[in-house]
């Protein structure tokens, strides 16, 4: 009997977070799998008859990963499927993290046993490409009359498409934002004489960003907190002109000394090494800036719609969103998930219906509600059941309108490698009492990286990524 079950799994944004298990649910209804019994004796055999052989439903397996609130609205979206289709039964299967998703279908993958369907992160995306892992899904997909066209997001069907065919079909997709508290922060305060109103419409500069950070005088409270990662400074070097990497698809090293980029960056740095907005690493170290927010105590951070419940939960916070600000044109990173279908499913129609079924209007609503995601079905998206009116934050339509300003990171397998091992190098430009001159700094990080970016070959003839140290 296959049965789902449902464990809590939190998956930060804003990068990875775990959160704790909690008790299987079975949320999905159990197949009832018929066998059939033959039995012989003693006497002589019978000319064989050709009785039809009984069989039972087809049974699909679904990896999913999230938040409990998430997983049980992936489970309620198997489970409504399964009844509209008695002939199809999906089992879930949780995992706690995308980590940990990733992982054990991996495995799976290599053992020639995946799941027939599986949620994944678009940073994974280039090696099941390249692994030949999933099966392309445009023509599955249009023919089950999915619109392409006007009813989803254009940015994540792109995302998700490679070698000129859709390899797994988007169903959520955040950009990052910047989240800020009401009662400290005041944006109509920031509109000079003679300039436009600070609307999140309009928009803001970083000087402007900058000044709201100013506004937090409360003893004990600092105005802004950005963390010192690739992934929360991108998106300032990218409004300023510059780039994270040499080539995005096969780079070599990164490029933030120099140019553009360097100069982008030495405006943020005002912003983040200012003790007067910012807290030091040692107060950081003692209390997050997501504890500090939460408490009243930190006017700005950055974060992607995850972060949402999670400070919906907290009593007395008050607090809305801003797009990220303009040092020149806009930008933003993002984040986005989508179903693929494994190349060794046995049952690649059927998992194309369930597909279409997932990511249409009913479905696409019950993973909005949790409040988590973002959903690239674009009724949805503009719907009541995501924008949620009432709830905080107010101006959740920026989830929608920015998803246009997002950009992308290098797709190199080694990305991740050059994110963490960096890690280091940007704390200290943030917290070091002195970093001049800036550009031998940025300049060493540059070098840190070109390592990682061209793998040493091993004496066994395989390649592994060179050893330098992490953080």
């Amino acid at each position: 009997m296959g049965q789902a079950l449902v464990q809590e799994g939190a998956r930060s944004v804003f990068g990875g977070r775990r959160g704790p298990r909690f008790s299987a649910l079975a949320l999905v209804v159990a197949a009832v799998l018929a066998v059939t019994a033959g039995c012989s004796g003693d006497k002589p055999k019978a000319e064989p008859t050709h009785k039809p052989t009984p069989t039972g439903p087809t049974l699909l397996s679904f990896a999913v990963y999230g938040p409990p609130q998430v997983i049980t609205a992936y489970a309620k979206i198997a489970a409504s499927f399964t009844a509209e289709h008695p002939d199809t039964v999906v089992n879930v299967k949780p995992y706690d993290s995308a980590e940990a998703a990733h992982a054990a279908i991996a495995k799976q993958l290599a053992d020639g046993d995946p799941p027939d369907v599986f949620l994944a992160p678009l940073t994974d995306l280039p090696d099941l490409v390249a692994n030949h892992s999933v099966r392309r899904l445009d023509e599955l997909l249009g023919e089950r009359n999915v619109d392409f066209g006007d009813g989803y997001q254009r940015y994540s069907l792109e995302a998700f498409s490679a070698e000129n065919a859709l390899q797994c079909m988007p169903v959520d997709v955040s950009p990052m934002v910047v989240y800020y508290n009401t009662d400290l922060i005041h944006l109509p305060l920031l509109t000079t004489p003679g300039s436009k109103t600070i609307t999140s419409e309009t928009g803001w500069s970083l000087d402007q960003f900058a000044a709201a950070a100013h506004q937090v005088k409360k003893s004990g409270s600092r105005g802004v907190y950005i963390a010192p990662t690739l992934q929360q400074i991108a998106p300032f070097i990218w409004s300023g002109g510059g780039s994270l990497v040499d080539h995005l698809d096969e780079p070599t090293t990164l490029t933030l000394a120099g140019g553009s980029t360097e100069k982008a960056l030495e405006k943020l740095l005002e912003i983040v090494r200012d003790p007067t907005i910012t807290f030091s690493k040692k107060q950081l170290a003692s209390r997050s800036a997501l504890q500090r927010f939460k408490s009243g105590q930190l006017g700005m951070m950055l974060g992607y719609r995850s972060l949402t419940p999670v400070l919906r939960a907290q009593q007395g916070l008050n607090f809305d969103v801003m797009p990220m600000p303009k040092v020149g044109s806009k930008a933003t990173a993002g984040e986005s998930s989508g179903l693929c279908i494994s190349a060794k499913s046995a049952h690649p129609n059927k998992t194309a219906d369930f597909i279409a079924y997932a990511v249409s209007d009913d479905s696409s609503a019950l993973l909005a509600d949790t409040g988590y995601v973002v959903p690239v079905n674009l009724d949805v998206a503009n719907s009541d059941a995501f924008l949620q009116p009432g709830d905080e934050p107010a101006s959740a339509e920026i989830f929608n309108n920015t998803v246009r300003n997002i950009r992308r990171f290098s797709s190199a397998d080694t990305w991740p490698s050059v994110e963490k091992s960096t890690a280091t190098l940007l704390s200290d430009l943030f917290y070091d009492a002195v970093i001049d001159p800036l550009d031998g700094r940025l300049k060493a990080i540059d070098a840190a990286s070109a390592p990682l970016f061209t793998p040493i070959p091993t004496p066994s003839g395989t390649t592994s990524p060179s050893a330098t140290p992490t953080s």
